[in-house]
C-alpha cells in the first residue's frame, strides 16, 4: 500500500492506492486505475473527447475508463475484448483483432482506444492499424499506449514456453515487444507518433502530481506514454498514384 498522500484518482476520485507489480502505491484500490490509465484520462481531458453522442471503441476495457465513457455516450461506447469472459461489471463483445478488423465500419469511431493491447496480438501490426484507422472518423482520435522496452523490436507467433515468453518479451502472454532502440523501424513505420512525449503538454505539474503519475512517467518514451494519432497519421494509407505517360 502507499501512493502520494493527498493524491486522488482522476477517473473514479478515490484517494486509497495499492502496489502493483513491485510498483509501490501506483494503482487505484477503487478503479485499480495505473499510471498510464490516469495520464490517458489527462490526455482525454485536455482533448475535450469524448463528448456525448460519440462512437467509441474500447479495447480491453479498464474498469474506470469503461464506466466514464459509458456515462458520457452510452448509445455509442462500444467495449470489446477476445475474452469478454474476464469482465464481470462491463458487459464486452469478443473482438479479435487477429482476424475481425474487417467487420469495423468505417469512418465510424470518433475515439479508438486501448493501452497495453497490441502485446498480445499474434498478427502483423500494420492489419491491425490499416483497419483501425480505416474505422476512424477524420475527426477522429486513435489513443493508445504500449509497453517500451530497451533493446530492439522481437516478435513469435509459434509455440513458446512461458519462461521463454517471458525472456523474450517481458509477459508469459505477450507475442512482442516494442523497443526502443529501433521503434522508427516498427511502430514509427506505421503510424506516425511523437517521439518527444510530455504528459505536461496535457496538464501542469500540480495536476498530474496530484492524479499520481510518478515523475519517471511523465516525459519520454516508456510504458506510459500516450500516443494520440490522427487518421492521417498512419502511413501506410491509400495515396494517388502518378499518370502513366
Amino acid at each position: 500500500m502507499g501512493g502520494k498522500v493527498g493524491a486522488n484518482c482522476n477517473i473514479c476520485g478515490s484517494n486509497d492506492w495499492a502496489d502493483m507489480n513491485g510498483r509501490s502505491g501506483v494503482r487505484c484500490a477503487s478503479c485499480n486505475s495505473l499510471e498510464r490509465t490516469r495520464a490517458i484520462k489527462l490526455v482525454l481531458d485536455r482533448l475535450n473527447i469524448p463528448k456525448p453522442g460519440d462512437y467509441i471503441l474500447h479495447f480491453a476495457p479498464e474498469r474506470g475508463l469503461a464506466e466514464y465513457f459509458a456515462r458520457v455516450s452510452p448509445g455509442g461506447y462500444a467495449p470489446v475484448d477476445f475474452d469478454p469472459s474476464l469482465y464481470s461489471k462491463t458487459d464486452v463483445t469478443k473482438f479479435d483483432l487477429t482476424t475481425d478488423g474487417e467487420s469495423l465500419p468505417s469512418d465510424h469511431y470518433d475515439l479508438i482506444i486501448h493501452s497495453h493491447v497490441l502485446e498480445h496480438v499474434p498478427c502483423n501490426l500494420a492489419y491491425v492499424f490499416h483497419h483501425l484507422s480505416r474505422a476512424l472518423k477524420a475527426t477522429g482520435y486513435h489513443i493508445f499506449s504500449v509497453p517500451l522496452m530497451r533493446g530492439h523490436y522481437d516478435e513469435y507467433f509459434g509455440p513458446l514456453s512461458s519462461e521463454e515468453a517471458v525472456r523474450r518479451f517481458g509477459q508469459h502472454d505477450h507475442v512482442r515487444r516494442f523497443g526502443l532502440a529501433d521503434i522508427s523501424r516498427h511502430l514509427g513505420a506505421i503510424v506516425r507518433i511523437n517521439k518527444n512525449y510530455s504528459l505536461y503538454e496535457y496538464a501542469d505539474e500540480e495536476t498530474i502530481s496530484h492524479h499520481n503519475i510518478p515523475a519517471s512517467q511523465r516525459s519520454g518514451l516508456h510504458s506510459s506514454t500516450v500516443f494520440v494519432t490522427r487518421k492521417q497519421d498512419y502511413l501506410l494509407g491509400e495515396y494517388e498514384r502518378p499518370a502513366v505517360s
